[in-house]
């Protein structure tokens, strides 16, 4: 072994440029076989998440081994090895449990107690793959610190500056995904994640903390679907010309669904509605209300249930995990354990996600004595509407145009589907369940041509909710089928089911009781979450309603044409956005 390694280091002296392209090349390829397993390789490695991530964080590598090859002492480089070889063996014996890689919140678990993430370490590691990984590795990195370059200060100041500016960028941007890096730098990346959440959590300082109760008898287990970017006047169910929900309609039809038919959304965009929906909150939040709020995680906790959070999307655009993922999350996945062609636009495949995620977390919720309550979030009906749905669920075709209307309605078609799979799933096991669902807002789609989903027209705001409970909950129910109701009234009837009382004022409604005629709701972009857009919508029961532009401090009415100082409505109108203007009275809510 050692004549091996000498003439090794032989052949590494004599063209040392090839040689640190070689051994730099081969640590890669030995990060990418050792550390993950083939199957999931197999399965993310042409994702353009991946492709991305690995390129940047290979870059970011080679650029700042280069900045520390002249280091001339046995310790310094001793500690450059280190610092590449033991976050990879970290990692390999994480991934081999989890198949993830170390996060914040794990960097978080092993502080609060490191003796008992020892003994799991001891309980878990992988034994032959580290032993070989370092038998590989190891003399090869020797080599490269040894190796007679000598980059001169303006190259090597070069290759520190760029390469550290690429660490920052995988380890605090949003499409920076760990476990698709170079693992010791995703390792190394999760350490100044906590100073982004620490930051982070100066915003959730306010949120109360929650008094455990003793589970209530009979509490049922609870599932909340929040759709993404469907258009109830695309859905059969709702009165469609096309038969693009058959499925749900059959459930409705046999008493197993309902249908509200005067359900308005929060906001117009992902950010701006579904934070509100799992915190209870609807109407303008210029001051970050939302931080400081219990989520229905939280509560669900308190109240003695499993909690779980399984979606589609990348939930850590815009730190939108940060206000959810805590200490009352049981269970998390997120789209990109499902895909590694994760983005903005577009999510992993329902049907995937409910196969390999949902479906298992359902069966392994069965496990203990406590009920579930699991949020799902779709990968839906967001453009481009053709990557939406595969084309073994295509209905109308040809799909001419990726947003024209039959690419919509596919994944209209889709969303039916995976919503009666996820029921039947639910059903089988517990007929006393109940499942939620609701878009985060609706999209206009006319042709072939659609509109960004920014305004307050009614194809966005107009919504898509259902609800599967419990045959005799059917007609409780029923008296708000047609009355006006709101995404947020999910989480206060959550919060009933479960029996536990808000400990902060809900904008919501329990829809068991029933609810009045002359209900107004908000639907607003003038929240801390999206960018906090001056404006908003107060919606009337026949759908009707006043736009207002807070910058402006006017309001237009229900013509569309006349426009008033917002400060001359009525006050019961101005007293509706009026109680969240000012950050005094926040605090009074």
């Amino acid at each position: 072994m050692y004549n091996l390694f000498s003439r090794l280091s032989a052949l590494a002296t004599a063209a040392p440029k090839r040689a640190f392209c070689a051994i730099l090349l081969l640590v890669l390829v030995f990060d990418l076989v050792f550390v993950r397993d083939l199957s999931w390789l197999l399965e993310n490695f042409q994702g353009k998440r991946f492709f991305v991530n690995y390129g940047l964080s290979s870059l970011a590598l080679f650029l700042l081994v280069i900045m520390l090859l002249p280091l001339r002492n046995t310790l310094s480089r001793g500690i450059v090895i280190a610092l590449i070889l033991i976050p990879q063996l970290v990692q390999l014996s994480f991934f081999a449990v989890y198949r993830n890689f170390v996060s914040v919140f794990d960097l978080r678990f092993v502080a609060e107690d490191p003796l008992l993430t020892l003994m799991l370490w001891v309980d878990n590691a992988a034994i032959v793959k580290p032993l070989l990984l370092i038998a590989l590795e190891l003399p090869l990195l020797i080599i490269l610190m040894r190796l007679p370059l000598r980059p001169r200060w303006w190259a090597r100041g070069i290759s520190g500056v760029f390469g550290s500016l690429l660490f920052l960028l995988l380890a605090f941007n949003w499409y920076g995904i760990t476990k698709f890096q170079f693992s010791s730098l995703a390792y190394i990346g999760a350490f100044p994640g906590l100073i982004e959440q620490q930051v982070f959590a100066a915003k959730l300082a306010e949120k109360p903390e929650l008094d455990k109760q003793q589970l209530k008898p009979d509490v049922p287990n609870i599932v909340y679907v929040v759709g993404e970017s469907l258009a109830r006047d695309h859905m059969g169910v709702y009165g469609y010309e096309r038969d693009t929900t058959p499925r749900l309609q059959a459930l409705v039809d046999t008493g197993e669904a309902m249908t509200y038919n005067n359900a308005v959304s929060i906001g117009t965009r992902t950010l701006s509605s579904v934070p509100y929906m799992l915190t209870g909150l609807q109407g303008i939040d210029p001051y970050g209300l939302v931080y400081s709020v219990p989520t229905i995680f939280n509560y669900a906790k308190a109240a003695g249930y499993q909690t779980a959070l399984i979606t589609a999307q990348d939930f850590q655009w815009r730190n939108v995990d940060q206000i959810f993922v805590d200490q009352d999350m049981d269970f998390f996945q997120e789209g990109t354990a499902f895909s590694s062609e994760i983005s903005v636009s577009i999510g992993a495949d329902d049907m995937k996600v409910l196969n390999e995620g949902i479906i298992p977390y359902l069966q392994q919720a069965k496990a203990f004595d406590k009920p579930y309550m699991l949020v799902t979030q779709m990968n839906g009906s967001h453009y481009p509407y053709n990557e939406h749905s595969p084309l073994s669920a295509k209905k109308f075709l040809p799909e001419k145009e990726p947003n024209g209307q039959n690419a919509y309605d596919n994944t209209v078609v889709y969303t039916d589907m995976y919503l009666a799979k996820l029921v039947e799933a639910v059903r089988q096991d517990d007929p006393d369940a109940w499942v939620f669902y609701s878009t985060d807002h609706g999209q206009g789609v006319a042709g072939d041509e659609t509109r960004f989903n920014g305004g307050y027209e009614l194809p966005t705001i107009f919504n898509a909710m259902l609800v599967f409970p419990p045959q005799s909950a059917l007609n409780i129910l029923a008296v708000n089928a047609d009355r006006p109701v709101s995404q947020a009234d999910i989480f206060a009837t959550v919060l009933g089911l479960m029996g536990i009382n808000p400990v902060t004022p809900l904008d919501g409604i329990d829809l068991r009781q029933p609810l009045s005629k002359e209900r107004l709701r908000v639907v607003s972009a003038y929240m801390k979450t999206l960018h906090n857009e001056p404006n908003a919508f107060l919606v009337f029961p026949d759908m009707s309603g006043i736009r207002i532009d807070f910058e402006r401090d006017n309001a237009v009415l229900q013509d569309g044409e006349t426009v008033k100082r917002f400060s001359s409505l009525p006050e019961k109108y101005q007293e509706i956005f009026k109680r969240r203007l000012h950050p005094e009275n926040i605090g009074n809510e």
